[in-house]
């Protein structure tokens, strides 16, 4: 090898030993320290240019058990060595080390690869890196509250992907209301209409969940929820509908525990519309517009207690043998009549 070859190799070396950030210090054949990167002179907190040339035992000062170590590493026929021990940085402040050393082909020669890891750095790194994993999976768990579980998670794993915006794309809307609600929340202390609407709606958002939707709001009495973006699929629909039919179901569940009978309607609209965060750079929303919105809640308000309405199109792509009756519904906001299914708010079949 030329003398320019080397001297390229040894800059290259050098390159990578100072971009490793554990301690590295290289002794050569001659027992001499030919390397000592800018991991190690943080660790002993001393320049490499104290040690670079100097004899390897004289590492003795930094590590008291360094001539030992070597003894075993070369006694065990220059096997690969750990060890945990006691070492000292320049300012004379205490330090767990673990140290490694390995054989290492030197100027021709064979030498000695020492890593050196302070161990209450790692440590320290370590419970930080623990405690931010906690932080992560409270905060994971606090957003949980408010979006569906798969939102929550592509959210965590991209926070770069909330960005002021939107798409479009196809959705299926619903809305469901308790009906009759407010007449009965003026007859009732307000302790017992609050503990009403958390018994309901704690019910109510665990069927969103377990259908992956999108729980978008709550208003007053009611819910809005979407199933497609930002995760559209082929089952929106009908996912969409099994979870109305699951929503009347878990009211009936919940009628023994309530001091007073719930009765809900649910409108359902499948179509395009704009998906995305809105709001400000202060307070952003991920949520829908689009006139499948407006239809789905119109369907809901036209709606009687304990039914279901959807729009043609939903009741079409669900694909599920409810055998429900077709009609023309009135839907405020809407000049002409809206073809529309009529469906009970239970079914006998599984439809999940």
């Amino acid at each position: 090898m030329t003398s320019e070859a080397s001297g390229s190799g040894r800059a290259l070396e050098t390159r990578i030993l100072e971009a490793i950030s554990s301690g590295v210090i290289t002794l050569d054949a001659a027992g001499t320290i030919a390397t000592f990167n800018r991991a190690a002179e943080g660790t002993f907190g001393v320049g490499a240019s104290h040690w670079i040339g100097a004899r390897g035992r004289e590492l003795q000062r930094l590590i008291p058990e360094f001539p030992d170590l070597l003894e075993t590493f070369f006694g065990s026929g220059a096997a690969h060595l750990r060890a945990e021990i006691e070492g000292t940085r320049a300012t004379g402040e205490a330090l767990t080390l673990e140290v490694r050393m390995a054989p290492l082909e030197i100027d021709g020669g064979a030498g000695v690869a020492v890593v050196v890891v302070d161990r209450a750095t790692q440590r320290a790194l370590e419970e930080a890196h623990e405690a931010n994993v906690e932080r992560s999976g409270l905060i994971e768990a606090s957003f949980a509250r408010y979006l569906a579980p798969h939102v929550v998670r592509e959210l965590m794993a991209d926070p770069q992907a909330v960005r002021l915006g939107g798409t479009r794309q196809r959705a299926t809307m619903l809305f469901a209301d308790i009906r009759g609600f407010t007449e009965l929340a003026a007859r009732l202390p307000a302790d017992e209409v609050v503990a009403l609407l958390n018994g309901y709606f704690e019910e109510a958002v665990r069927v969103v969940f377990a259908h992956d939707g999108l729980l978008d709001k709550f208003y007053g009495d009611g819910l809005m929820a979407v199933f497609g973006p930002p995760r559209v699929r082929a089952d929106d629909a009908r996912r969409a509908l099994s979870a109305a039919l699951e929503l009347h179901a878990a009211v009936e569940r919940l009628a023994p525990r309530l001091t007073h009978a719930l009765s809900i309607s649910v409108g359902l609209a499948t179509g395009e519309v704009v998906a995305g965060h809105i709001g400000s750079r202060r307070r952003t929303d991920y949520t829908v517009i689009g006139d499948a919105v407006n239809l789905a809640s119109g369907l809901e308000a036209a709606a009687p207690p304990g039914a279901i309405y959807c729009d043609e199109q939903t009741y079409a792509e669900a694909g599920l043998p409810l055998g429900g009756r077709a009609f023309e519904a009135e839907v405020k906001g809407r000049t002409a009549r809206v073809r529309a299914f009529a469906i009970a708010g239970r079914s006998k079949e599984s439809i999940r």
